[in-house]
This record gives structure tokens, sequence and C-alpha cells, in this order.
């Protein structure tokens, strides 16, 4: 416990980078997946085949390949532009995960997005247009409201799996919170402790994040409200 203590800032500072790519690659790929998956959905040809091209691509490069990847491919780019000055943020490493977590949960977003939207029976739709409602209609009040319930489970197992992931971008030097422990261990000799730690943060956060699906899973059309 005193090498926890003793250590306790490494700890805090990984945890942090770790919460941040988590969300904001989260966020960022939500919206590019469910773009991708409306595309992918589409009966607009050249959208669908660009949409399914990338999906199906990086579906089947493992994660840590695609981040070594966008590390050495997008690296030189990142810090010629050097947009941001923050002791993360402007960090290449945290970049270029940044971008490789959020292009690659995406395409894996994109799949739930279109599973969800085609799960939607042929007979409401049908109801709908003898209605007069137009497409955009369509998706609005009856589509998303029947498909976003319906993909709850899996996109908060898609961000679930994000979160877990992140450890992965210490291949690239990211000391994030498991890499953070790993440097303590790896000081102290004091494995059992600090990984039982690291453990126990990742169960409470992924754990967290079920139970929150739950209680949206039982009010289903309360994001449909807020969104429109």
């Amino acid at each position: 416990m005193n090498d926890i203590i003793a250590n306790s800032d490494l700890l805090f500072k990984g945890l942090r980078i770790t919460l941040m790519l988590g969300i904001l690659s989260g966020v960022t790929s939500l919206v590019l997946g469910t773009l991708l998956g409306l595309a992918r959905y589409s009966n607009i040809t050249p959208l669908k085949i660009c949409a399914a091209t990338f999906i199906e691509i990086t579906r089947s490069i493992p994660l840590v390949l695609y981040i070594v990847f966008i590390y050495l491919t997008c690296s030189p780019i990142l810090g010629q532009i050097n947009i941001f000055h923050d002791e993360i943020f402007g960090s290449l490493e945290f970049q270029s995960a940044f971008i490789a977590l959020s292009l690659f949960t995406s395409a894996y977003i994109a799949e739930i997005v279109r599973s969800g939207l085609k799960s939607v029976e042929t007979t409401q739709i049908q109801a709908a247009k003898a209605l007069g409602l137009n497409i955009f209609q369509r998706l609005k009040y009856v589509i998303l409201p029947c498909a976003i319930s319906r993909m709850m489970p899996a996109l908060v197992s898609q961000f679930i799996s994000l979160i877990k992931d992140t450890s992965l971008a210490s291949i690239i030097g990211l000391i994030e919170f498991t890499r953070s422990g790993e440097i303590i261990y790896e000081r102290t000799y004091n494995e059992t402790q600090i990984l039982a730690l690291v453990a126990l943060v990742y169960f409470v956060i992924c754990y967290g994040m079920s139970q929150f699906s739950k209680k949206l899973e039982q009010r289903p059309f309360g994001i449909i409200k807020l969104g429109f």
C-alpha cells in the first residue's frame, strides 16, 4: 500500500489520460460511426461502397497494428501542425492514439447502427410512408426511436471495450493507466497490489457504464426526446 500512495501522482495522471482518451475517442467514434452506419444503410451506392470498404478494412486489422500504423503515418504530420500545446493533448502519442481508437471504434459502431436500423420492422416503415412522412421524418419519429433502444446494449458494450482498449496505446509510448501501473511495479517489484488496484479501477469504470446502460434501456425514448 505504501508503494501505491508514494506513486499516486503517476497513477492519477495515467487514469486521467485513460479517461480523457476514452471519452474523446468515444464521442468522436459515435459521431463517425453513426454517419458511416447511415451511409451504409442508405440507398446511395457510392456512399454505401465507400462506407462498406472502410468498415471491412478497419475491422480486418488488429487494433495494435492499427495504432502503430496511425502513429507512424500521422505523427510526422501532427508534429508539423502542433495545434495543442497542452502536456497531454499536445503529445504525438495521445493524438495518434485518439485518431486510431476513434477510427477503429467507429467501424464497429457503424455496424451496430446499421444493424439497429435494419432491425426496424418493414411494416412500421410502410405505415409511416402511408401517413405521408418523408425519409427524415421517418428516421426521426419511427426508425431511430426503435433502433436506438435496440442498439443501446451493443453500443455500451463497445464503449466498455474502448475503455479497456486504451491500454494498447502504451505500445506507442503513451503512459496511460495500465502503463503507469507497470512503471510502478517495475520500480517497486510489488506486482500483485499494483495490478490488483489497476484491475479494480477498470472494473469500477466498466461496471458503472454497464449499470448506466441498464437505466438507459428502461427509458429508451429519453435520448430521442432530448435530441429532437
